[in-house]
C-alpha cells in the first residue's frame, strides 16, 4: 500500500504508468513493459501523472481488476446459438408432397423450419382390428346408424392425421438428409483446412518455440 491508502503497480505486474497514455490497445493510463496480457485493467479515463510506477489513488483502487487480460483480436466468440444457423443449400420439394404435408386452410407446411417432439417420433406399434360384430338387420335403429356414422367420421380423422403426420416426416426427412450431405462436405473442407492450418503452426513453431 502506498501513501494516502493508495496502492503501487509494480514491476512484478509487468505494467507502468506513463503519462503518455495507451491509446490504442489498452485502457488509458496503462502501457506494458513487455507482455501485454499481464497489463492490470485500470479505470477508464485514468491516467498516471508520472512515467515512474506510480499510485493507484485509494478510490480507485477498488475499480482496479488485475490478472490477465485478453486483447480483444484474441476474445472468444460468443457462443451460436445452432437453431439460428442457416446452411446455404438447394432444396426445392415436389409442390404436391408439400401440399399433402400441408392442413388444408393453413400456412404450407416448411420442413426447413418445422420441428418434431420426441413423442411425434416414436414408433408406433400395429393396431389389431378389433372383431366385427355382426347386427342383426332388425337392431339397426336410428341410434346405430347415428354412432357407425360417427365411429366412422372419428376413424378418418384418425387416419387422415396419421397420414397428414407421416407426409410431414417424409419431407422434413428428405430435407434433412440433404441438409446433412451439406454439413458432412463442409466438416471435411474445415477439416482439410484445420489440418493445413496445423502444418503451418508446427513449421513456425519448430522454428521460432512454442506461441
Amino acid at each position: 500500500m502506498g501513501p494516502m491508502g493508495g496502492a503501487w503497480i509494480s514491476p512484478s505486474q509487468a505494467a507502468w504508468c506513463l503519462a503518455d497514455p495507451w491509446q490504442q490497445r489498452g485502457p488509458a493510463g496503462c502501457k506494458p513493459a513487455s507482455n501485454p496480457l499481464l497489463a492490470p485493467q485500470l479505470p477508464e479515463g485514468w491516467r498516471c501523472p508520472t512515467a515512474a510506477p506510480c499510485l493507484i489513488p485509494a478510490e480507485l483502487l477498488s475499480r482496479v481488476t488485475a490478472g490477465p487480460v485478453t486483447p480483444a483480436s484474441r476474445n472468444t466468440p460468443s457462443p451460436v446459438d445452432p437453431e439460428a444457423v442457416e446452411v446455404l443449400m438447394n432444396f426445392d420439394p415436389d409442390p404436391a408432397d408439400l401440399a399433402l404435408s400441408s392442413i388444408p386452410g393453413h400456412e404450407t407446411f416448411d420442413p426447413r423450419k418445422h420441428r418434431f417432439s420426441d413423442e411425434e417420433l416414436k414408433p408406433q406399434p400395429i393396431m389389431k382390428k378389433a372383431r366385427k360384430i355382426q347386427v342383426p338387420d332388425e337392431q339397426k335403429d336410428e341410434k346405430y346408424w347415428n354412432r357407425r356414422y360417427k365411429n366412422n367420421e372419428a376413424a378418418k380423422r384418425s387416419r387422415d392425421a396419421r397420414r397428414l403426420k407421416e407426409n410431414q416426416i417424409t419431407v422434413r426427412a428428405a430435407f434433412l438428409e440433404k441438409e446433412n450431405a451439406v454439413l458432412r462436405q463442409e466438416v471435411a473442407s474445415i477439416r482439410q483446412e484445420l489440418s493445413r492450418y496445423r502444418t503451418i503452426l508446427t513449421k513456425y513453431e519448430s522454428q521460432h518455440g512454442a506461441l
